[in-house]
């Protein structure tokens, strides 16, 4: 009975009809599980699968062949790689692929990376271009975090460090639409094609290194170039001796990688910046900023890019690069809502940490400086971290041995909450009658 159809299989009793059969396919099923269950006595399986695959066949949707311009684009685009093994604990440690192709070409690089962080992104992109001699003025790529911030189909935003290497190089990014890779259907394909063939060809082997997979992989890379593409009759290569004239040439200079965040002005005129703070001019508290964090560099920019100041980087944490020409007046300073609310705060703990607050907060030439440490401090005991006796004690053991960091004020108080206040050493008390010295007379 290998030819039954959908209306003979309904003659038989029990037996559903195909279109129930279609439905709990489209639903998860697989083909072997059907057949067992709604199959009737006499058909195969391959009958079976045979009518359901005709019958479930959708009709293809019309693709226009694109034609591509030599050195115009590049695709990139990750995949899953191969596992690596430590030879000594026998650990396996996964690899991506990363893979750039000219669509016109099918210029093929590749090379295993051990993640799609932005540093390993763009340094896979500086060994594309040096594969290739030379840059395309446009780069598809996928909306992965390293290229593309937020995904969008009609504007999407592009990572600003991606986007100051492309203005380096000499490319502009765009990224494909989500969820649509036939935008860069050139990559698409070649990732296909090393999975089918060198996937296979070191299914049986194990790689105990990075170097040692790229090693063998670029071997690869170089025969899959010089291979002979049957749509063409050329190879790769070939193809790509008459692109290759035409691509951008490489820059003259290294790229230096810088991160962008963003930051709001806090109300002592600082931003924090990888637990560093930078002075922005007083204008600016409570604006949001974007900041460029270079190598040697920090330079502060409003929401369109217009440059506000810069500072050198601090190295460390918890340091502070403060301009006083960012500063407000002393009297603007002294009557700001802030540093009345904190000495107010500070009053309402006790009476040291009033004096505290007079000696930080009023008695000095930067009222500002102090504000952040007063507004943990004060943070401290709103929460309920520590008692109000705890930060009184803090508080006087700040003023008796001049030490007004944070940290020093939270780990007093701390501790006199886990212990109670710590034993004073008094010196013993003797009447003079009762003190022997030795080698001298008393008289």
């Amino acid at each position: 009975m290998p030819g039954l159809g959908w209306n003979r299989w309904a003659d038989y009793p029990g037996i559903c009809s195909g279109d129930e059969v279609i439905k709990a396919r489209k639903l998860g099923r697989t083909i072997t599980q059907l057949h067992v269950v709604h199959a009737p006595d006499g058909v195969s399986y391959w009958a079976f699968r045979r009518e359901l695959n005709r019958r479930t066949a959708s009709t293809p949707k019309p693709a226009a062949r694109l034609e591509h311009t030599p050195a115009e684009k590049t695709f990139i685009d990750y995949a899953d790689g191969i596992i690596l093994v430590d030879p000594v604990s026998g650990k396996c440690t996964k690899t991506h692929l990363f893979c750039g192709v000219l669509p016109y070409s099918g210029k093929v690089f590749a090379e295993f990376v051990f993640d799609q962080k932005l540093p390993s992104f763009l340094s896979s992109h500086e060994k594309m271009w040096s594969y290739f001699g030379g840059v395309t003025p446009y780069v598809v790529c996928d909306n992965l975090k390293s290229g593309v911030t937020k995904a969008h189909r009609y504007d999407p935003d592009v990572n600003p460090t991606y986007c100051e290497f492309g203005n380096h190089c000499g490319f502009a990014v765009l990224p494909a639409r989500p969820f649509c890779p036939r935008d860069k259907a050139a990559v698409e394909a070649a990732i296909g094609v090393i999975q089918k063939t060198f996937f296979q060809e070191v299914a049986d082997r194990s790689f105990y290194s990075l170097d040692e997979l790229n090693l063998v992989f670029r071997q690869y890379l170089e025969r899959l170039n010089a291979h002979v593409m049957k749509d063409y009759g050329v190879s790769r290569n070939e193809r790509f001796a008459i692109e290759q004239p035409l691509l951008l040439p490489l820059p003259t200079k290294s790229f230096e990688r810088s991160e962008w965040k963003d930051a709001t002005v806090h109300p002592d005129c600082h931003i924090q910046v990888q637990k560093n703070f930078y002075s922005v001019p007083f204008q600016r508290v409570g604006q949001e900023v974007r900041v460029r964090i270079g190598n040697t560099l920090i330079e502060v920019f409003t929401q369109d890019l217009e440059l506000i100041c810069a500072h050198p980087r601090q190295e460390g944490v918890g340091r502070s690069k403060t301009d006083d020409a960012h500063m407000p007046p002393h009297a603007m300073q002294a009557s700001s809502f802030e540093i009345r609310s904190n000495i107010a705060k500070a009053k309402a703990i006790g009476p040291k940490a009033a004096e505290l607050a007079d000696l930080l907060l009023v008695k000095t030439s930067r009222p500002l400086r102090r504000l952040r440490m007063f507004q943990g401090l004060t943070r401290l005991v709103k929460d309920g971290r520590v008692s109000r006796e705890a930060m009184e004690y803090a508080a006087s053991q700040a003023l008796t041995f001049r030490r007004y960091r944070l940290a020093y004020l939270t780990d007093c108080a701390l501790s006199f909450d886990r212990r109670g206040p710590r034993p004073q050493v008094v010196a013993p008390q003797r009447e003079a009658e009762h003190i022997h010295l030795h080698g001298g007379t008393r008289e």
